[in-house]
């Protein structure tokens, strides 16, 4: 019986040791630069971002809760905006965020655009905000090859007109090449097979 525990053990620890390293994103909850409940700043940077021409950060105004915290970002300032940041990583990462279009704003105002490196996506086309937030999580595989850094951008895409998609939660993290990964997990499954055979073999 013990084999078999000792199988079955293996094969759960083979997750945290493929899992994604700590988030290399520098306030990607947007909480380091406290606000007010139920109010909205317009400034050129915050913690970690720098402001394209400026960020509209917001703490739980009108509804929009946010995901994780108190505070999130709202990509159309005055018109539509942008920020970044510049990530220090090489090889793949996980690039993971939330998004929501903002309560009771109709379609073709909330798209954001997110580029990593070499990698462009884009949510919330034609998306019309509900009563409620309706927070859903973006994530994708990102190969940064060996340069060292990279420029995590978000940028509104949808009608200029001061209200936007709503973001939070933001991390990319370092995981191991895909390929890599495959190989330790089938490795490993290989090995808790053999400790199962061994055990009925008794």
């Amino acid at each position: 019986m013990k084999n078999i525990a000792a199988a079955a053990t293996l094969a759960l620890s083979l997750t945290p040791a493929l899992a994604a390293g700590p988030n290399l994103v520098v306030n990607g909850s947007f909480e380091a630069d406290p606000i007010a409940g139920n109010s909205w700043v317009i400034r050129p940077n915050i913690t970690g971002w720098t402001g394209a021409p400026d960020i509209e950060l917001q703490n739980q105004l009108e509804g929009n809760l946010a995901q994780d915290g108190q505070q999130l970002v709202e990509l159309d300032t005055f018109a539509n905006s942008a920020m970044s940041q510049t990530i220090n990583a090489t090889g793949w990462v996980n690039l993971s965020f939330w998004y929501t279009p903002r309560i009771g704003w109709g379609a073709n105002t909330h798209g954001v655009q997110v580029s990593l490196g070499g990698f462009t996506g884009t949510v919330m086309d034609s998306v019309a905000g509900g009563s409620v937030p309706n927070w859903q999580r973006f994530s994708a595989l990102v190969d940064l090859g060996s340069s060292g850094s990279a420029v995590l951008r978000f940028a509104a895409t949808g009608t200029s007109d001061m209200a936007g998609g709503l973001i939070d939660n933001v991390s990319v993290t370092a995981v191991p090449e895909p390929s890599t990964a495959a190989l330790s997990l089938a490795g490993g499954l290989v090995l808790a097979a053999g400790l199962r055979r061994r055990r009925a073999g008794r």
